[in-house]
This record gives C-alpha cells, structure tokens and sequence, in this order.
C-alpha cells in the first residue's frame, strides 16, 4: 500500500514525496461497461450568436444552470479516478488521493488552483453506508475538510475553524439513520455522491516535508462489506455534446432519490429524465443552445460578486447556493470547490483602477496593505483565462505564480505594507523580489483571505485597487 500511495502521489497526482497516509482498500470489482449515449443529431449549419430570452430557451437556460455545476463535479471525479485506474486503483472512491506538492503551470484538473496549500481529495460514496474521516490535531498550521456535495454545496468544513486539535468523523448520506459510532461525530452529506477536499497549509518551501507529513495523517475508513460501485469508464469531456451532458447528470441524480426530487422542475427538458424521451425539436434545441449556455457562464467569479475599485468581491451565497443556481454555475466554471465567504475570501480582478482590463502589455502596481484582517494567511495569485473561461497558472522563468503572506522573498515597506509589481517581462534590480510574473495577453488577479475578520466580511475594508506603473527594465 505505501507503494501504491508513493505511486499515486509522485505520478498521478504529481507529488514529490508519500504521504504515509492509510486510506481503506476498495474492494475489487469488475469495471462497469462504458456508457451507449443516444445518436447525436446532426448539428446545424450554423449556431446563433445569442440566445434568445424565449420561454423554451429560459426553461433551457434554468435546467442548464441546475445541472451544470453537477455535471463539473462529475467530470472531476471521473478525471481523478480514471488516472487512479490508470496507476493500478481500480476503484479509489473512499479512498484520500493526495497531491503533496504544490499546484503548478502544469495543473489542469480544476479551475483556479491556489499555490498555498497541498491538497487532499476523496470521492465518497455515501449510499452504501457510512465513512469514518480522521482529522489530526495540527495547531498552528491552516488546514480544512471540506465536505461537498455533488451540486457543489459544502455541507460542511473541520479543521483549523473547528479548533485545530483533530478528531474522529463519521460521514453519512441524507438518508442514514441511526447513532455515530462511539468516539466519532455524525457529519451529514447532503447527496450520497460527495466530495472531500482537503486542505493543508505549505508555510514556504522548506516547510513542503512537514505539510506532506500533516496531509499524511488525513485517513479514511469504512466496513468490510460497504462496496462502493466502480465508476463508469466513460470517458467525461469538458466540452460535451448535449446527449453526453445529459446521460453524466442523469446519472447523478439516479443514485441520489433526494437530488433527482430537486430536478422534478427540469424533467421536460431531458434533466432527470434522459435523451431519448425528448422530442426531435428539443434534441435539436439542446444542441444548438449547449455550447452557448456555456459561454454564458464565461465570466466565472468575476461575473458572480460585486466590484469595487475593480475588486470582485464574492457574494454571501458562494459556498451554501440555496436556490442561487445562477451563483451555483457561474462558480463552478471558474472556482469549482470554492469554500464559503467565512472560511475564504476571493477578490478577483479583471481591470485597473481606470476599468482597463489587465494585460501583460502594460506594468501595473498592486499594494497590500499591513495588518490585513484575516486569521489564517493571504496570497496574491496570477492566473491566464482560458477560451472558455477557465483560469490556470501562468508559466513563467521563476516557477512563481503567487506571493502571500509565506513569501520569503517578499519585502514591505516601512508602514508593513507590501508593493506588488506585475508585469511580463522580469525586472533587475531588487524589485524582482516583489515581482508576479504576467502572461503577454489578458490576465486575471485572485486574492485570497482565509479565515477572514469581521472588516473583510462586512466590507468595510477594501482592497486598494491595481493602478498602471512604469514598466520596470
């Protein structure tokens, strides 16, 4: 098993070192055969370039924006368990794949990655009985479980916000009954199909041996006869035609009864329902109107908070939709897994002060005043946005795609505050101390604040906004 798991952290999931973790064995099963989608109707000679604001296409647009942030969770997992397969795990649900080194230019699996933190993450399947999550005590160093369920709602997050000191948790599905075992807290999933994602604080480069030895200590467990069903082998695109969108989603809500309630609204367009029991026009409407729905949500987390001085702050829902399914998919897209306000702030930026979108043409300034209001720690992350709408990092000669608060380059000034100079090409001098590397093209700023105060959550305080400079030589 350690083998395994050194197999997984160096090569699946680009790790540098084993975790020591000891994460449940699945049982062994025989791999589901892949998924016979519907024929695909043949798509029209020409897409329009909008879409309407038709009642067929609001209903449309509504079932789209339900089943969205599902069918991302969905591609996710099939992504992560596929490369598990692919190294020797035929079946990794329950099971904490760990990523022990930090996120790069070369990190695609989910939209804006942050470069703070080493990451943990476990598909659960709930329906089959409960799973016992053992969280190790680490004061003093940042660490969440972040429990979601598979419309991207978190149901929960321990960690550093429930006290530091560990503990033993048992995760249950919506329908399970019964006591926690003894020593255990009962912790419920709202879906049978959830995602554990876990978080563990990098403090600089010499301290990445100690973070992988924390994550380590994140284990698993369930009973001998809960046997999770292998997941399917077909094969979930980033860009689906609109029969595959629906067979994925569909498919979801199968196995949970109290989602597919949720879907009743949607079941005359195919949501909860299937393909086949679609009309020729609706298939045809769906295939015309797929690609721009999703073009709709491209914004992402810019388009989902309010800017001020060319800062995009988040809105309260982010985390706990509710309703919000607008919220729900436009985050999805560009911040698949996002926490909720109170565990984590995210300012994104897409324009200076002026309103001018940021560019590597030009050389900006970004000042980070002293004594932020946060009580965890902060970065400043650089990121390029895909066609799409996705944000990645931004290859660059230093490897450098955040600073924060552990930045043991960065400098301040003499009232405690730090200058961030952003631009494309490297400074001399000793301002490269302080220097984001910027693509050539147009790019986006995230900040992140964990366990943000009171002056950050009210917004009383406010990031100064990124004002053009001189390019440095």
């Amino acid at each position: 098993m350690r083998l395994l798991s050194l197999i997984l952290t160096a090569s699946l999931l680009a790790g540098s070192a084993a975790t020591g973790a000891t994460p449940v064995k699945p049982a062994p099963h025989t791999a589901t055969p892949a998924r016979k989608p519907a024929a695909i109707p043949a798509r029209p000679a020409a897409i329009p370039a909008t879409l309407s604001d038709s009642p067929e296409i609001t209903q449309m647009r509504q079932g789209f924006r339900f089943a969205f942030p599902i069918y991302e969770m969905m591609r996710t997992r099939a992504g992560q368990l596929a490369k598990a397969r692919a190294f020797g795990l035929p079946n990794a649900v329950n099971f904490i794949l760990p990523k022990t080194s930090l996120a790069d230019a070369s990190s695609r699996e989910v939209t804006t990655p942050n470069n703070d933190t080493l990451y943990g993450s476990a598909w659960l399947d709930l329906a089959g009985g409960p799973v016992t999550l053992t969280i190790p005590a680490l004061p003093g160093r940042y660490n969440s479980a972040a429990l979601m369920a598979v419309t991207t709602d978190v149901t929960t997050i321990l960690g550093t916000r429930t006290g530091g000191q560990g503990g033993r948790y048992t995760l249950v599905g919506p329908g399970f009954s019964g006591p926690a075992p003894a020593g255990t807290e009962l912790i419920r999933s709202a879906s049978n199909d959830a995602w554990l994602l876990i978080r563990v604080l990098v403090n600089g480069p010499d301290d990445l041996a100690a973070a992988s030895a924390a994550l380590g200590q994140f284990t698993l467990e369930s009973s001998a006869d809960h046997k999770p069903p292998v997941p399917t082998a077909a094969e979930v695109p980033m860009a689906p035609d609109a029969p595959t969108f629906l067979a994925i989603v569909n498919e979801a809500l199968a196995r949970d009864p109290d989602l597919a309630a949720k879907a009743s609204d949607f079941k005359a367009i195919g949501i909860g329902a299937g393909w086949d029991t679609l009309s020729p026009g609706a298939q045809k409407l769906w295939t015309r109107s797929l690609p721009l729905l999703r073009a709709e949500l491209k914004g992402g987390l810019a388009d989902a908070g309010d800017v001020v001085d060319g800062w995009s702050y988040p809105k309260f829902a982010v985390g706990n939709y509710g309703d919000d399914n607008d919220l729900r998919a436009e985050v999805a897209l560009g911040g698949l897994g996002a926490l909720p306000r109170v565990e984590a702030m995210y300012l994104s930026a897409r324009t200076d002060k002026t309103g001018a979108a940021l560019e590597g043409s030009k050389a900006y300034s970004v000042r980070i005043p002293a004594n932020l209001p946060v009580g965890g720690f902060w970065s400043l992350t650089m990121y390029q946005q895909e066609p799409d709408g996705r944000l990645f990092f931004v290859p660059n000669d230093l490897n450098r795609f955040a600073v924060g608060d552990r930045s043991p380059q960065l400098r301040s000034d003499r009232d405690g505050s730090y200058e961030i100079f952003v631009q494309a090409s490297k400074p001399s001098g000793e301002r490269v101390v302080n220097w984001l590397p910027a693509p050539k093209g147009k790019f986006v700023l995230v900040f992140r604040g964990y366990l943000p105060r009171a002056e950050l959550l009210d917004g009383s305080f406010r990031l100064p906004p990124v004002v053009t400079s001189e390019l440095i030589p």
